[in-house]
């Protein structure tokens, strides 16, 4: 009976054990974000290099998340909505600079993941659209926005 007890504690914790290594998989899995990076042009594009701006703003258009609240970037990760086709941002590099908005159209793909995890929501990236106050141009780099860390947009500064 000693044993016994002993093998169903063993079982239940390789249960338990089992079951938390899943849903570490599920949770990375099923994250999507976009991922973009801040360049800056120098020399009319003889010179690109990454950048680093002091007090990004960055939120979501319509939604009351704030995702970067002045703090020093050189990339960003933003989710996509994945009830709508479109999503807009508000992007701001710092306190005294104008503001811009983003605009991404896509598509979304269902995605099954595993029976455990279910369905995930990636996207194929159509159309960025912004405007031009702080942003000299947008590189699209990679269309499908699935659950690699990718970087899927470069905006180039000539602030």
């Amino acid at each position: 009976m000693k044993y016994i007890s002993g093998i169903i504690a063993i079982l239940l914790l390789s249960v338990f054990a089992a079951c938390e290594d899943e849903t570490k998989t599920c949770d990375s899995t099923l994250l999507s974000d976009l991922g973009m990076n801040f360049k800056k042009d120098t020399l009319q594009g003889f010179l690109v290099k990454d950048t680093i701006w002091p007090k990004v703003t960055l939120y979501a258009i319509g939604n009351d998340s704030v995702l970067i609240r002045r703090q020093p970037r050189s990339s960003a990760f933003i989710p996509l909505d994945p009830l709508h086709d479109t999503c807009r941002f508000y992007l701001q590099l710092d306190s005294i600079a104008i503001p811009d908005t983003l605009t991404f159209r896509y598509k979304r793909v269902p995605s099954f993941v595993s029976p455990g995890c279910g369905f995930a929501t990636f996207y194929s990236l159509d159309t960025v659209v912004t405007t031009y106050n702080t942003i000299d141009s947008i590189h699209i780099n990679n269309r499908e926005v699935n659950s690699s860390n990718d970087t899927h947009i470069s905006l180039f500064f000539i602030y």
